[in-house]
């Protein structure tokens, strides 16, 4: 383990393989689990980005709730980069964060942790389904999982006898001798799988088979099977006739329904319907729902892997293994970030990065929220720049840290590189967050304000009313700016601040509608969860930025200031889903999605039209994008 600059616990793949032994994590996997079937647990289904030429990046969000005590949540991000042989590498972090600050806490290597906690998930499951007296195991497959299973099903059964098949004879026997060396137990190749099979108690399909090899017939009464290489709704490892005949347990009913493909293969052959999936398995171990019934009956185990799996094992880490070992993952804290991320440099930056999202030049996925406890929140967003690196924004949202001198917005931002899939490395998400975002704004202010715009107002005295006044200071000659904030005194501690620093005359109003009344630019930068700025209040041809709230629900301004507008988005897509004031008039049959005029990136461009007129009120609407975030931290991580 070690501890990066910015306090992460950092665990390579040298240190994940040396802390995290099958004696820690199958029990850590196993209260994982129990605690997924009985409501502790939220997790969103995988997303995936395609990087084309069979490369994905998987993203896959979790959280542990509803226990006295906060509980961990974050993210398994990992790149799945087909080697041209039928091979797909894995490449990617496990993002661990604290539930009582919202502090990003740890990183461990994510196809180390997968290759230990898959495995230890397959123990549990044959634990809880083999017969007691299990003593043979066949292993279809000879790949990194084929040995992580041996080593992890040896501690839940006393093993005599190992039998393995491969698709290449020598590669075959090698591994078979690699694994009677592990183990000590007798180990035999086969050449064929039904050879394998024949007299197992326990089966394991480990391979990346597109199609069934494996078939119902050459299973014996009695056994158990852990099908655990295919992970995709296009790819079985097993027939239908198996799925038929055997109990089915699953690790995650939701994700076997839409990527569990022998079930869905079964399913779609009109064999059987989504009850035949009998039980998860953490009800099984939390004794909701029974597991094996008799002796004679097959089980299948279906291990699609999920993230709460990721997260314990890593949980494990950070709270348990504590010898440091140098990590090379480079690493960019907040410190860093501010030093190095000028609005000189950031505000070309993100101009760019919005006008390839509108030209279609990138990717992303809209952003995804995950509700945690107590009104927090944990957002995700993926995202690719074309030929540039591709990864994901994970952020956690605590407005309650604000009382407790803590951030309320606290993250990371994660980074692949597109030619080899592995992590570039790591730069801090809340300073990067506030500087692009005002960048943003003040890229916006630039190409919808009036030229001789210069009187500014804030509403909102936080980290980003003091951002957007840096920034938008970089694209307007200011003259004064006015601030207005629920507590007068704050208000009057941070005007004062803001003069000392940018030399201008900034004063306080007694309301939002005096601080507004002839600005040319206002910026609404607030947490407000109704409208703090009417329409009425705005003059005309004043550019309104409208900031603060990211999610469908909370809104700064009113229908007036939106109906009267004319509304520019930072991404389309994203404001009809997400952004409040656009959808809370839409909702009230003022408007409809043609209001929403063109994003931001395609007036840049030249491609649609931005202010109209000297007297037209403009409004830019920030959601905020991951590209922005991805092509800001970039540069922060290329080597000089």
């Amino acid at each position: 383990m070690g501890f990066a600059p910015s306090g992460l616990a950092v665990f390579d793949a040298a240190a994940v393989r040396a802390a995290l032994g099958y004696g820690a994590a199958i029990p850590a996997v196993r209260q994982a689990m129990v605690d997924l079937s009985t409501g502790r647990v939220r997790q969103q289904l995988r997303s995936f980005i395609s990087l084309g030429a069979g490369r994905t990046f998987a993203i896959m969000p979790a959280a542990f709730v509803g226990a006295d005590q906060p509980g961990y949540f974050g993210a398994k991000l990992v790149s799945v980069y087909n080697d041209g042989q039928g091979r797909k590498a894995h490449e990617g972090l496990v993002v661990l964060f604290n539930g009582a600050s919202g502090r990003p806490v740890c990183l461990a290597d994510a196809a180390e942790v997968t290759a230990i906690r898959t495995a230890a998930a397959s123990a549990v499951a044959t634990d809880a389904l083999a017969r007691p007296d299990a003593d043979t195991l066949a292993l279809v497959g000879i790949g990194r999982q084929a040995l992580a299973h041996t080593l992890a099903l040896a501690s839940v059964r006393r093993l005599r006898h190992i039998r393995v098949w491969g698709r290449d004879p020598a590669k075959t026997q090698a591994f078979a001798a690699q694994v009677q060396a592990a183990t000590g137990i007798d180990t035999q190749a086969h050449d064929s799988v039904q050879r394998a099979v024949a007299g197992a108690a326990i089966v394991c399909t480990v391979t990346a088979a597109a199609d069934p090899i494996l078939r119902g017939d050459w299973i014996a009464p009695g056994t158990h099977v852990n099908v655990v290489g295919s992970s995709g709704p296009a790819q079985a490892e097993i027939d239908t006739d198996l799925v038929a005949a055997s109990r089915f347990i699953v690790d995650h009913r939701e994700h076997v329904l839409v990527h569990g493909g022998e079930f869905l293969r079964a399913k779609a052959a009109g064999i059987l319907g989504d009850d035949h999936i009998a039980a998860e398995i953490g009800a099984v171990l939390a004794s909701q729902a029974p597991g094996r019934q008799s002796a004679e009956q097959i089980t299948v185990y279906k291990s699609l892997g999920h993230a709460v799996q990721d997260l314990a094992a890593a949980a494990w880490l950070y709270e348990n293994a504590r010898h440091p070992a140098p990590s090379s993952l480079p690493i960019v804290d907040g410190h860093a970030v501010a030093d190095r991320l000028g609005y000189d440099t950031c505000i070309p930056i993100v101009r760019q990065a919005m006008t390839a999202l509108s030209k279609g030049e990138t990717q992303q996925l809209p952003r995804g929220v995950l509700p945690l406890d107590h009104g927090h929140m944990f957002g995700v967003m993926p995202g690719a720049l074309n030929g540039g690196p591709f990864g994901a924004k994970l952020v956690a949202v605590f407005p309650d840290n604000f009382d407790k001198g803590l951030p309320s917005h606290q993250g990371v931002i994660v980074l692949f590189d597109r030619d080899s899939g592995r992590p570039l490395g790591v730069v801090d998400g809340g300073e990067v967050t506030a500087i692009r975002t005002a960048a943003a704004s003040a890229v916006a202010t630039d190409a919808l304000a009036r030229p001789e715009a210069k009187t500014l107002a804030l509403l909102g005295y936080g980290e980003q009313a003091l951002t957007h006044a840096r920034a938008i200071a970089r694209v307007r000659r200011l003259s004064r700016i006015t601030v207005w904030g629920r507590a007068p005194d704050r208000a009057a501690a941070f005007a004062a601040r803001l003069g000392a620093e940018l030399g201008l005359p900034v004063r306080t109003a007694a309301s939002a509608q005096e601080a507004v009344v002839d600005a040319d630019i206002v910026c609404t930068v607030t947490a407000a969860k109704e409208p703090i700025l009417q329409g009425a209040w705005v003059a005309p041809g004043a550019h309104v930025n409208v900031v603060g709230s990211s999610i469908a629900g909370p809104a700064e301004v009113d229908h007036d200031l939106v109906i009267r507008s004319r509304f520019i988005a930072d991404c389309r897509e994203h404001v009809l889903r997400q952004g409040a004031e656009f959808l809370r008039a839409k909702a009230a049959g003022l408007i409809g999605d043609a209001h929403v005029v063109a994003e931001i990136g395609a007036v840049l461009a030249g491609h649609a039209e931005g202010r109209q007129s000297a007297e037209q009120v403009t409004l830019y609407k920030s959601l905020g994008h991951v590209v922005q975030d991805l092509a800001a931290a970039w540069p922060l991580l290329k080597k000089d």
